[in-house]
């Protein structure tokens, strides 16, 4: 989580937000990885603070103790909770994609080892279709956190609602299908302005212009590469790893995901 005077940025894992963590640390006159060197200009480093906060989503991580940059909005501190909310969005299957290939799954399996390999013998080598098996079994439960949940929705979702929701707990408690097909569950979570993942280059160098920055001066930006790619995934696009079958499971689980990718692409 970056804290500026003027905007909070929420780094969604898996979504290219290392990418605009880098400039803007960068952008405030911070030790970076090079990203924004071509920035003459340097915003106030006193307005300027990066969190790695505990990480609550998963039961996992919180009984491992787990700190991150990838804090959620309900824990943006009360001294910025006024300002805009800046993160990054990505398809929901390439996303899906990215965090298969990324394999933090693979050291830290979402439920108990001895539980996941009875249930997947080749853990950690399985296929894509045997990880979204295995996010729907083990990384929907880790998400909920012992409760109980009635409804059609999948894991992404529940991470979606935990890191974007006002109160994550309260929308848990209150998901249903009907909460995800009436709208009720859009709702529960906070105005979030969303770079685009396919785009974050050019909308990150907007963003710097609204900052301050001449837009010359970001144009650079446009040329930079990738921060922390999957090297595995090699450029294949989503459209390699989902057959017809577990891309029709995962629109409808979900669901709510991809309702919002066709209203930010509408």
């Amino acid at each position: 989580m970056i804290l500026c005077d003027r905007l909070v940025l929420l780094n969604y894992p898996r979504t290219g937000s290392t990418f605009a963590r880098e400039v803007l640390r960068e952008a405030f006159g911070h030790a970076g990885s090079g990203l924004g060197a071509r920035l003459r200009r340097r915003l106030d480093r006193g307005r300027f603070r990066e969190l790695a906060l505990p990480i609550t989503r998963t039961a996992s991580a919180e009984r491992a103790g787990r700190r991150s940059q990838h804090g959620a909005l309900s824990q943006i501190p009360a001294t910025h909770a006024h300002l805009p909310v800046v993160s990054v969005w990505r398809h929901p299957l390439d996303r899906a994609v990215s965090q298969f290939e990324h394999g933090f799954w693979r050291e830290h399996p979402p439920g108990e080892p001895a539980a996941v390999r009875a249930r997947f013998p080749r853990f950690p080598d399985l296929d894509f279709g045997e990880y979204l098996a295995l996010q729907q079994e083990f990384g929907r439960a880790d998400v909920l956190r012992g409760r109980r949940l009635e409804a059609e929705v999948g894991p992404d979702t529940l991470h979606f609602v935990r890191f974007f929701a006002r109160d994550p707990e309260g929308a848990l408690d209150r998901l249903d299908d009907a909460a995800v097909d009436s709208g009720a569950l859009r709702a529960e979570l906070a105005p979030v302005r969303f770079l685009r993942f396919e785009r974050l280059a050019e909308e990150l160098a907007a963003l710097l212009v609204e900052l301050g920055f001449p837009p010359a001066e970001v144009r650079h930006l446009a040329d930079a590469p990738p921060v922390n790619a999957a090297a595995s995934r090699r450029g294949r696009p989503w459209t390699e790893y989902f057959t017809p079958e577990l891309e029709a499971a995962h629109r409808r689980s979900e669901r709510f995901l991809h309702r919002l990718q066709e209203e930010l692409d509408a």
